[in-house]
């Protein structure tokens, strides 16, 4: 790993590093990022109807809704009764010495879906949020047609059934995406 820390004369350390953080913060967090996912898909949105779809209770969907207000990436509609809520689509890019990673809102559902998918939550407990977002990028590449998904549990080096079974799943997660995550490529 590389000491030398710059970034881009353009950018705003403060802004970029901020950026890196609330990703960072998704990513550990499923529950903020099914919120997160919940209202980039829906917003703007009451926040009593988050609450209802998603089963949470008040206490934990305000909660919730404070630390992604307090993280920069939603934002409150006061004027509007009831208070709505929105979020704008996250886009990271990250040069490191392994290449440049590029997490976008559909890194986040995968992160998110945890809660809900049981195939995608054991993948976790077992291989860990990085082996995840290596399973997104090859699932990304079957569903574009760029490699098998036989091809693609193969490179992602883990037992095959695991590898498929993740690798279907996430394709649920992509297949959905494609509605709410400008960046993925049609």
């Amino acid at each position: 790993m590389s000491t030398d820390f710059r970034l881009i004369e353009s950018a705003d350390p403060e802004e970029t590093l901020g950026d890196l953080l609330t990703y960072a913060e998704l990513l550990n967090a499923p529950q903020l990022a099914r919120l997160y996912i919940h209202v980039l898909r829906n917003g703007p949105v009451a926040i009593e109807t988050v609450k209802e779809d998603l089963d949470v209770p008040h206490s934990t969907a305000y909660k919730y809704v404070g630390e992604l207000e307090e993280m920069g990436i939603l934002a409150r509609h006061e004027d509007e009764r009831p208070t709505r809520i929105s979020v704008e689509p996250l886009h990271l890019t990250m040069d490191t010495d392994h290449g440049e990673v590029v997490a976008t809102p559909v890194l986040v559902d995968a992160i998110g879906r945890q809660n809900d998918d049981e195939d995608i939550r054991v993948f976790v407990e077992r291989q860990g949020i990085p082996k995840l977002a290596a399973a997104l990028h090859y699932t990304l590449r079957v569903v574009n047609g760029e490699m098998t998904q036989r091809t693609a549990t193969t490179k992602l080096d883990v037992h095959p059934v695991e590898g498929t079974t993740v690798i279907t799943a996430l394709q649920d997660v992509v297949e959905e995406a494609t509605t709410y995550d400008p960046y993925l490529k049609p």
